[in-house]
């Protein structure tokens, strides 16, 4: 009977410092894949459709407050290549860019809530039949996110809103897995 309330007590102990990894300092790595929705009447007429985005990032974790956790993250999303025919015509829209962000972070146990902001260097293409065009800048972005933690490893959902001057509406909806070192 002893050998077995040791071992229990030895793997709630060992299951709740896999919880507590999350709330460590450190570097982490992610990617994810989602919907991302683009509305832009410059491309062509109402341009208002969605495709399937993905994104890689790179992070680091700082938990010197209390109550809240701090991360600077960058990376790389790709909002897919949304297309639809407008007045008979093929209109193909390409974005991507790479983005630089703050989080806050409200830590839960192997739950966190956050709030996201920072910016995006991005690049857009579109094509209406034999017409092409190219745009670029820089624009801010905010988003809110869930992640749910075991060990080192991490599950994300997130919605992230971009602020892009030159295109009408630009949001993605996302799942991204992420390690913790």
């Amino acid at each position: 009977m002893k050998t077995r309330h040791v071992l229990l007590m030895a793997g709630i102990v060992a299951g709740l410092s896999a919880f507590q990894a999350n709330a460590a300092d450190g570097l982490y790595l992610g990617a994810g894949v989602g919907q991302s929705a683009v509305k832009d009447d410059a491309a062509g007429g109402h341009f208002d459709t969605t495709a399937t985005g993905y994104k890689a990032f790179a992070g680091y974790r700082f938990n010197k407050i209390p109550l809240v956790d701090l991360a600077a993250e960058v990376g790389y999303v790709d909002f897919g290549k949304p297309s639809q025919d407008i007045a008979g015509q093929r209109v193909d829209f390409k974005l991507h860019g790479g983005y630089l962000a703050g989080l806050l972070i409200l830590p839960l146990g192997p739950f966190d809530l956050y709030g996201k902001g920072g910016a995006l260097s991005w690049k857009a293409e579109s094509n209406v039949g034999a017409m092409n065009a190219s745009r670029s800048g820089t624009d801010a972005f905010y988003g809110v996110g869930a992640a749910f933690y075991f060990w080192k490893i991490g599950v994300r959902a997130e919605y992230e809103r971009y602020q892009i001057k030159e295109i009408d509406r630009v949001n993605m909806l996302s799942v991204s897995a992420l390690i913790q070192f």
